[in-house]
């Protein structure tokens, strides 16, 4: 293959993947606005395909088992990009603070800018039951699998056997939601970040010393 037949094949390839995600993302946008109007029952892969203006076999490429399949995904995709840039790993005693500081900021960042998405998805999963087990599956199988990486890579976490460590990051990933959540689409609890920051990582470090010594 020549060089400029190579260079063509790359190019193709990073197309092809821009617009499958471009499809995607658009997927995902219209799903959840019809969410928001019509609750996630009265929401079919029809009215996705309809109000996006492709194909009802465009959905089911990316997501064959349908709205379900858009909910797991989604959620799937979002944990990982964000967690990408956490850095997990560089946690110890001496910087915990300013790691917690950097983690809840961050995650306050995600919730302020994908706000609908996470109401809309919030409003799904409390309205099925089986989306509602399949969410928490998803979330222990997604923090059982942090907290082996963890243990093989960090002297700090290796000390906390494997079950306590993923109960402990369940348990502060929900509650750091909830209250994040509730701050931003419900009522303020603080008039600036900084200060539910600080709130945030005092209760988090207090979360954390309960959790290990029970």
């Amino acid at each position: 293959m020549s060089n400029c037949s190579f260079i063509i094949t790359i190019m193709s390839h990073k197309k092809f993947s821009r617009n499958k995600q471009e499809k995607i993302d658009l997927i995902y946008k219209t799903f959840f606005t019809l969410i928001l109007k019509r609750g996630y029952h009265k929401t079919s892969t029809n009215h996705v395909a309809k109000s996006a203006k492709i194909s009802i076999g465009t959905i089911y490429k990316y997501f064959p088992k349908g709205k379900e399949d858009i909910i797991r995904k989604y959620f799937e995709e979002s944990m990982k990009n964000f967690f990408e840039r956490i850095d997990l790993i560089s946690i110890n005693n001496e910087n915990i603070r300013e790691f917690l500081n950097h983690f809840i900021l961050e995650l306050y960042k995600n919730h302020l800018e994908n706000k609908g998405y996470i109401i809309a998805f919030r409003s799904a999963i409390q309205s099925d039951k089986n989306l509602l087990k399949s969410q928490k599956e998803e979330v222990f199988t997604f923090f059982k699998d942090m907290a082996q990486k963890l243990r093989k890579t960090n002297e700090s976490f290796k000390q906390v056997p494997e079950d306590k460590l993923v109960e402990m990051f369940i348990i502060i990933y929900n509650l750091i939601n909830a209250i994040l959540y509730h701050h931003l689409s419900i009522m303020e609890f603080f008039d600036t970040n900084e200060k539910l920051v600080n709130f945030l990582s005092n209760l988090v470090i207090f979360c954390l010393n309960y959790l290990r010594k029970n």
